[in-house]
């Protein structure tokens, strides 16, 4: 799996990357799938087949911050607004 820091070609493996040094990397601002697929066809193809893969083999993980009941929804509103998660925040029913 690879991590693409905005204004750069720059490529780092998800192992490389320590939690805290992730809130230091760049946004993606403005990426075009389409146009990167059209401007690096290879690369694009490569990289979905590698993707694929790790996919077929189970090593794509989703990062979950948290987890609340649905009748915590005030508190997972803030901790949103707060924008310090790392991860998706799950709202159970």
């Amino acid at each position: 799996m690879r991590h693409y820091e905005y204004g750069g070609p720059d490529v780092l493996t998800i192992d490389s990357v320590r939690r805290s040094t992730s809130l230091a990397l760049k946004p993606v601002a403005g990426f075009s799938l389409p146009a990167w697929r059209a401007a690096a066809p290879e690369q694009a193809r490569a990289e979905r087949a590698e993707l694929a893969g790790h996919a077929a083999a189970g090593r794509l993980r989703t990062a979950v911050h948290a987890r609340f009941p649905l009748a915590d929804a005030p508190a997972v509103h803030r901790l949103i607004e707060e924008r310090s998660h790392l991860g998706r925040i799950l709202v159970l029913p």
